[in-house]
């Protein structure tokens, strides 16, 4: 099976060369970010409303990041597994067949 770059992949009709395994560390690159400035918001917020809250968040919003972060990359990982059994599985496939024609 041919390697595509990323332009080959995305407009490949036959679904044969998949794009997220070419993105995924860029998409979750965007989750970080997009964390990280939640966090703040939600700390500037908290003070907005009262010190009390401003300081909850404060101190329990790193909790709640890092927890997003690893639900987040646990799904993450889990799709690439799924893109790297489905190479396996087919190298393993056209190993066997090659090896029944000779």
């Amino acid at each position: 099976m041919e390697k595509k770059g990323f332009l080959g992949s995305l407009f490949d009709f036959s679904f044969t060369s998949f794009v997220f395994p070419k993105v995924i560390s860029f998409v979750y690159a965007v989750f970080v970010v997009f964390a990280g400035l939640g966090y703040i918001s939600g700390v500037v917020f908290g003070f907005n409303q009262s010190s009390m809250i401003g300081l909850g968040a404060l101190v329990l919003g790193p909790l709640v990041l890092i927890l997003y972060l690893i639900m987040i990359r646990a799904w993450m990982e889990i799709a690439i597994v799924m893109f790297r059994i489905y190479d396996n599985t087919d190298r393993m496939v056209e190993m066997r067949s090659s090896s029944s024609q000779n």
